[in-house]
């Protein structure tokens, strides 16, 4: 078994990567957009197992100063299973010991924590993180907001203007743990103006198209294949192809209209209809929304979605002042 270390994520890798169902209970789904990621990815390190030129695994971080995010962990569907099976065994595989290996040399060469996301009921895959010894530091949560005919709103528009609302950004979530910008200042940003220009409200979104191959639930393989049929959802979710929309920053200032109409008007600028938002539920603009904030269809099948935020070599302790703050690049 050989192992390859590069920066540069090759066509090969790209190949596997794009051919990697995620999920293992509930939900299943492939990015379809694993290309137009990639050229996203901030400081990669990507390590890649090999057997006779077969690609096994890999495991590929993001390299950021306060940690190493594990952007991609994936195995080869033949070993799969295996990987993340659900032994409680305390003696490890060669290719455990083999990634395990990794995370010891590099934490070797700079002391710095590692952390992922793994889905609450993805009990597979955090079992397999303990065995790499992580541990959950916290947890996240995703919901979806909705709209069957989105409509433009003429006070939103895109804007490539960073300087505009950098301090706003830094202001709303310099604070939070493991925060950084290195992808929420690249435009385009949308913006709520008033009648006289000045922004109201802001946001970033990325454009996401994933292939659902499953949805959450009993009936969730069923629900995929009707979809198409079922009036009102089979224009909110089109499993062979499904795009929607992610925030990675959203302006704290604003209101619960002024939120509402924010996602709205952009789920129009992207003609998309729906959007998932991922944060830590402490975050102070998220609990406004708990009272007379309207999410839609697919929040009522969906609701809200548990993620636990792990972590590897690290003492510190989480704390609900300060909200753990969320690259959605990572999540998708």
């Amino acid at each position: 078994m050989e192992l390859e270390e590069s920066e540069v994520l090759n066509e090969a890798l790209i190949s596997f990567l794009e051919k990697t169902e995620l999920g293992t209970n509930g939900a299943r789904y492939s990015h379809l957009d694993v290309r137009k990621r990639i050229l996203d990815i901030d400081q990669p390190q990507s390590f890649t197992l090999k057997r006779q030129q077969r690609i096994i695994a890999n495991v590929t971080f993001c390299v950021r100063d306060f940690s190493r995010y594990v952007r991609y962990f994936a195995f080869n569907s033949i070993f799969q299973s295996t990987a993340q099976s659900n032994r409680k065994s305390t003696s490890k595989t060669i290719l455990e010991l083999k990634i395990l290996k990794i995370f010891k040399e590099l934490e070797a060469k700079k002391n710095i924590p590692f952390y992922a996301y793994i889905e609450a009921d993805n009990k597979r895959s955090l079992m397999m993180s303990e065995r790499f010894n992580f541990h959950i530091y916290t947890h996240i949560i995703s919901r979806t907001f909705s709209r069957v005919a989105p409509k433009k709103n003429k006070n939103i528009s895109f804007s490539n203007d960073w300087e505009a609302i950098s301090n706003l950004v830094y202001a709303h979530y310099g604070h939070y743990d493991s925060y950084f910008d290195t992808h929420v200042q690249k435009p385009p940003f949308v913006t709520l103006r008033d009648g006289s220009g000045e922004i109201k409200a802001y946001a970033r979104f990325t454009k996401v198209t994933w292939r659902l191959h499953r949805l959450p639930g009993i009936f969730g393989g069923a629900l995929v294949r009707v979809l198409p049929y079922i009036p009102i959802l089979n224009k909110l979710i089109q499993p062979k192809k499904h795009s929607f929309l992610t925030p990675d920053i959203l302006s704290h200032t604003a209101s619960v209209e002024q939120l509402q109409e924010l996602f709205a008007g952009a789920l129009a600028l992207y003609d998309v209809k729906s959007l998932i938002w991922f944060v830590d539920p402490n975050d102070p603009l998220y609990q406004i929304t708990s009272s007379g904030f309207s999410w839609g269809i697919l929040d009522k099948i969906i609701g809200i979605k548990k993620i636990n935020v792990v972590k590897r070599n690290t003492s510190n302790k989480y704390s609900s002042e300060k909200p753990f703050f969320v690259s959605s690049l990572d999540l998708i």
